[in-house]
């Protein structure tokens, strides 16, 4: 019995300092206190908690090791002995950081394939739109292929000459290329010739495309296809010029 009164008020020494008031009121120095011991137990969910330090009673309150509890809810605690402080803690949960980090790596490989879809997507789309340009190019050729084959056939005798009439350009400007033999059909035809077949000409292209300039020539076909006149519509307002000079 001796020996575990003589135990208690040692305990009760050690732990003077904390019993002692706080903050401001704080004060140092050492107090002789009764511990009482009950073979007091603590459980948590349970289980009892294992304490190489048994829990006691001083003046109604009991004390328990503060390691002892840390233990329990993961919290670790470090005293410092120049200080007179006590640190807490959380510990790292080794398995809380393990799923953290497999979450973290699967967000990262997701988003990777977010990035390489969204890549894929992006050149779907411009491929689409160059199928669409081609397809629209296409279109365009077949349909400047149809017009000149067009006009040939109703111009190629106009006046009573040879005509041959070649189309190139895009749909915003269309470029025009008569040929006439002009050793033979010259002396045939006057500036009011040319100018009545250019008017006919445009106006037959702009019935096909409304929106598109005209600028043509016609050549010599005598003479290494030598420029004879120079022609252009404008699509904007109707006007159609023949050597510089509206003729419509």
């Amino acid at each position: 019995m001796f020996k575990k009164q003589y135990l208690a008020v040692f305990s009760a020494v050690v732990l003077a300092t904390s019993l002692l008031p706080t903050g401001s009121q704080a004060a140092t120095g050492t107090k002789n206190l009764q511990a009482k011991y009950n073979n007091i137990k603590v459980l948590y969910n349970g289980a009892a908690v294992p304490t190489t330090i048994e829990p006691f009673i001083v003046n109604g309150t009991t004390y328990i090791p503060l390691r002892m509890m840390a233990g329990v809810f993961n919290k670790e605690v470090v005293w410092d002995g120049n200080t007179y402080t006590i640190t807490v803690k959380d510990q790292a949960d080794a398995q809380h950081a393990a799923e953290l980090a497999a979450r973290d790596a699967q967000i990262r490989s997701l988003q990777s394939k977010i990035d390489t879809l969204n890549r894929q997507i992006s050149d779907l789309e411009d491929d689409l739109e160059d199928a669409k340009n081609k397809d629209d190019d296409d279109d365009f050729d077949d349909q400047l292929d149809d017009l000149e084959d067009a006009l040939n056939d109703d111009y190629e005798d106009f006046r009573g000459a040879e005509w041959d009439i070649t189309l190139s350009g895009d749909e915003d400007e269309i470029e025009v290329e008569i040929a006439l033999d002009f050793d033979e059909y010259e002396d045939e035809l006057d500036d009011s010739d040319y100018e009545d077949l250019v008017i006919n000409v445009i106006e037959d292209i702009w019935d096909e495309f409304d929106d598109a300039d005209v600028v043509g020539e016609i050549v010599d076909t005598s003479n290494n296809d030598k420029k004879k006149y120079d022609f252009e519509g404008d699509a904007s307002d109707g006007d159609i010029y023949f050597e510089d000079d509206i003729i419509n």
